[in-house]
């Protein structure tokens, strides 16, 4: 082929690239020569060594290293994008015009995974300003350095930048999904730091700017964004059209969003209360789903409403969309006036979605909606107070489906969803403190985490419970109104809660109280024992940690104590007192009324620590459980099970005392306590499943479980969503531990439901059983048992109905038919790559999966590497989570092995820390408890 003929192909294929290529020659007339790599590293550490000197810790240094400087600060994006396909790239370009602060030669913004074309600036007088060179630096730091002949004078400038990109092969920044038959559409995933993958950008949290988008789309498609679409013209030249929106609000750029795709939508009204103006919300999904979207619109439209009335601000945005993505890394995203989902964490089919399912997609809409104010309007300065955006929709999600779904009682569920799994991280050494210094792009993604999510909202929970609820209210609302479309750090919160914590506690400083939870990892276990006079209890605090022996640095200048508020309940019920112990009191004295016979502390766990109380007391509220108290309520039972176990873990309590008080289960008819009953009798099952005494754990749970048992309808229909939500319990624990009625009734429906399948006369499981029929059923099923229901699998669209069938294929005891699952699964014609790690992970916390992932794991590693990337947290965390249950010196070894051999972890460095943590506590409980916990159950597995 003649060189004359590829220059001629070329110039076909890439019309739209020379003309952007010669605008810009146009508009800019700049000479551009490259500088040396070493020229560009001597201004960089020049830029390092300056920065340091302000600041005084190597720590704070690090995380200088890779913040932009401050000289300058972008004001607006006029950017252009035009994304094939076809092909999956993109094509853009970007106005930049920024505001200078201080004179500089240089700037420095973010890029990756971006070719640059074409680099150029102006003054504010549309001069021609000169750049000596610019240089992608290929480091952790993302960065594009322009360095400039002379510096800037302190005025305004506009960059322009020609680029494009690749959208294959991954699920963040600007990426294309794949939608099956249905072809593909474009979309765009930015938090925390990949909208610099997408367009050149000052890609910080605080560098806010107003945004005028403009997209290239297919003619059969629609173009979406953060803002109102203002004309849409048809472009020849690029055959595609041109769809241009209104200029944004000021926002972060990991707010942007940018969708391309052929969906249809509904729409529902919000009426804001006259406070601002009504508007649209619209919720987005294939064709062939929108009869899947009518939960969310119900939902999105009740929780919009009740947060304009909470908040008391108005939505800043004249829409407001939402939208289910098949390819989706997280659950959901808070881009501004543009929600986008999982299809799982949005779309609901009445027909076959479970009440679980609904609540667990009403919740990820209520989190995502309470960020429109609370991240977007008022944003974190820098991820290291990423738990203001996180935990506080974490939080609010909660009130929100309380206050327009009460009958669904949320606020218990927080205890056994939220409350609960953190307590059980955060007696580790390998915690973190809620607000954490985090510097690279590896550390920012890893502080999404329960810490930032569940301890954030947790702490949240207890300060509204200590202030009330008005109070909490009325600061949140004077917080987003004066620091709206700004950004903000911890203290401004606290500063805007104080004045209202004042009217109750003149004598206390709430930024002391609060910095004693969001600034040192941990919690404290309080001890109550009786005083010297009647009625009189003192309480002391120590640092709860899950092993007692673990030797810490006192790195806290609050030396791990807290200032705790304390909350009680009695036989003539709760106390209205908040009674404080300070984190330098060695003790505070509690004086309860006359008629008070005992006493419980934290009344429906609302305070963020665990009570341990002497035997007496113990034995004490054993026998009030037994006996059905009235003023223990669901949330305090399920508080005591909790407790009991964790600190008889952390030997603060003998593990018989705890083992006892599960027994009063026979006559408990609630659902929180049995949720945490099942998690605890989970955690004996994972520690006693290679022991002999398994076989009476299983006896003993059975024993336990028969009287509520007996109690559940399995033909009931259109149950409540609290009795639905029950009834699946106890059937799950009656199956999971070989009650024999549970078990043959299981494996019956299943046999017949998958025989019978596509038949006529085929009859559906109900919602709400479906999961746990088709996962019990399957652990005993044969490779054509498991043929089968992979063919069902391949052939089902719900991706609610999809995700209960891939736990069940993870389900079987049989080793072959697993392994044969994890081969499959990597395939992406068969497991979407979103969905990959929850398919080894569900492998893994199968028994006879668990070796068989491990091995896969450590064998695949550089594949799953590259796959996923080391800045994927959800492949971190995968680690802690199939290594969860190792409990010997072996299995330890190995791990440390494997590390030891792919030392760089990325974004998993803090999840491996768990993870050999864990371990080492897990062969410690069978040094301390296995031979009590094995006695115990010798005696009491028999009713």
């Amino acid at each position: 082929m003649s060189n004359s003929f590829k220059m001629k192909t070329w110039t076909c294929n890439n019309k739209l690239l020379i003309f952007f290529i010669l605008l810009a020659l146009c508009l800019f007339v700049s000479t551009v020569a490259l500088a040396t790599r070493e020229e560009c590293n001597l201004l960089l550490a020049a830029q390092r060594t300056k920065d340091a000197t302000e600041v005084p810790t190597e720590v704070v240094e690090d995380k200088d290293f890779y913040r932009l400087p401050r000289k300058l600060m972008p004001k607006n994006y006029k950017l252009m994008l035009k994304p094939n396909q076809i092909t999956k790239t993109f094509d853009g370009f970007v106005y930049i015009t920024f505001q200078v602060y201080e004179p500089t030669d240089q700037i420095i913004l973010h890029v990756n995974n971006l070719t640059i074309h074409s680099v150029n600036l102006k003054n504010h007088l549309n001069q021609s300003v000169a750049i000596r060179s610019y240089e992608i630096v290929a480091d952790k730091r993302e960065l594009l350095l322009i360095i400039l002949d002379d510096e800037l004078a302190k005025e305004s400038h506009t960059l322009f930048i020609l680029f494009s990109g690749n959208m294959d092969k991954k699920l963040v920044g600007l990426y294309s999904s794949n939608l099956g038959h249905h072809g593909t559409m474009v979309a765009s995933k930015f938090q925390p730091t990949y909208a610099r993958q997408a367009f050149p950008c000052f890609d910080e949290p605080d560098f806010k700017a107003t945004y005028d988008i403009t997209l290239f789309k297919p003619k059969s498609h629609i173009a979406l964004s953060n803002m109102n679409e203002i004309s849409t013209e048809f472009d020849s030249q690029a055959n595609m059209d041109k769809v241009t929106f209104a200029t944004s609000v000021p926002m972060s750029t990991y707010l942007a969003c940018f969708v391309i795709c052929d969906f249809d939508h509904k729409v529902a009204e919000i009426n804001s209360s006259n406070i601002g103006n009504n508007f649209i919300l619209r919720s987005f999904a294939q064709k062939q789903e929108l009869h899947k979207i009518n939960f969310a619109l119900s939902i999105g439209k009740r929780a919009t409403e009740f947060y304009i009335k909470y908040y008391e601000v108005p939505f800043p945005l004249p829409k407001l969309d939402m939208i289910a993505i098949p390819d989706y890394v997280s659950g959901a995203t808070e881009h501004w006036g543009l929600i986008t989902y999982r299809e799982t964490s949005f779309l609901v089919d009445e027909a076959k979605a479970s009440a679980m399912n609904k609540i667990n997609v009403a919740n990820t809409i209520t989190h995502e909606l309470a960020h429109m104010w609370f991240g977007n309007l008022v944003t974190m300065k820098w991820w290291d107070e990423v738990w203001l955006n996180e935990g506080f929709a974490s939080y609010m999600q909660v009130k929100a489906l309380d206050a327009i779904e009460p009958s669904w009682q949320v606020m218990d569920h927080f205890l056994t969803k939220t409350l609960h799994p953190v307590l059980a991280n955060d007696v580790k050494l390998s915690s973190h403190p809620i607000v954490q210094t985090v510097a690279t792009p590896d550390q920012i993604t890893a502080i999404f985490d329960s810490i930032s999510y569940n301890k954030g909202a947790s702490i949240l929970r207890m300060l509204e419970n200590f202030i009330g609820p008005e109070n909490f209210r009325l600061g949140v609302s004077d917080y987003l109104k004066k620091y709206k479309f700004g950004n903000t750090v911890t203290q401004d919160l606290l500063s805007c809660l104080e004045p209202y914590f004042k009217q109750k506690y003149p004598d206390l400083n709430l930024t002391y109280i609060m910095d004693t939870w969001t600034r040192q990892k941990g919690y404290p276990v309080l001890e109550i024992k009786p005083g010297d006079m009647p009625n009189t209890y003192f309480v002391t605090q120590t640092r709860f940690l899950i092993d007692p022996e673990a030797e810490h640095a006192n790195d806290s200048k609050f030396k791990y104590r807290w200032f705790v508020p304390i909350t009680y309940t009695s036989n003539t019920g709760p106390s209205d007192e908040i009674v404080w112990l300070s984190d330098t009191a060695q003790s505070v004295s509690l004086r309860v009324k006359d008629g008070d016979e005992w006493v419980k502390l934290n009344s429906h766990q609302v305070g963020y620590y665990r009570v341990n109380y002497s035997m007496v007391m113990w034995q004490t509220l054993i026998e009030q459980l037994k006996s059905r108290a009235k003023h223990i309520t669901p949330a305090d039972r399920a508080n005591l099970l909790d407790d009991a176990f964790a600190l008889a873990e952390a030997r603060m309590l003998p593990f018989h005392m705890a083992l006892n008080m599960s027994t009063y289960l026979l006559v408990e008819n609630e659902l929180t306590p049995w949720d945490t009953a099942a998690s605890v009798f989970r955690m004996l099952e994972d520690r006693l499943h290679n022991s002999l005494a398994h076989d009476n754990l299983m006896k003993y749970v059975q024993r336990i479980v028969r009287p509520i048992y007996v109690k559940q309808d399995w033909d009931a229909e259109n149950l409540p969503v609290l009795a639905s939500l029950l009834r699946t319990r106890v059937l799950s624990l009656a199956v999971r531990y070989q009650l024999p009625d549970a078990e043959e009734r299981v494996k019956k429906m299943f046999l017949n439901w998958l025989h019978k399948h596509g038949e006529l006369d085929h009859k559906p499981i109900q919602q709400d059983l479906r999961e746990l029929v088709y996962f019990y059923g399957m652990k005993s099923a044969s490779m054509a048992d498991w043929d089968t229901l992979w063919k069902i699998y391949q052939k089902e669209e719900d991706v609610q109905e999809k995700t209960k069938l891939r736990k069940a294929l993870a389900a079987p005891r049989d080793t072959a038919i697993l392994r044969k699952f994890l081969l499959m699964a990597w395939d992406e014609t068969n497991i979407r790559s979103q969905d990959y790690l929850n398919v080894i992970i569900m492998i893994s916390s199968n028994p006879s999966g668990t070796a068989l992932v491990w091995d896969e794991v450590r064998s695949r590693w550089p594949f799953l590497v590259q796959r996923f990337t080391l800045n994927s947290r959800y492949l971190g965390n995968m680690i802690p989570d199939i290594t969860s249950t190792f409990n010997t010196d072996l299995k330890l070894k190995e791990m440390e092995t494997f590390f030891a051999q792919y030392p760089d972890a990325g974004a998993g460095e803090g999840a491996r820390r768990r993870a050999l943590e864990t371990v080492r506590n897990n062969i410690r409980w069978n040094v301390y408890h296995l031979n009590a916990v094995t006695s115990w159950l010798v005696t009491n597995h028999r009713g």
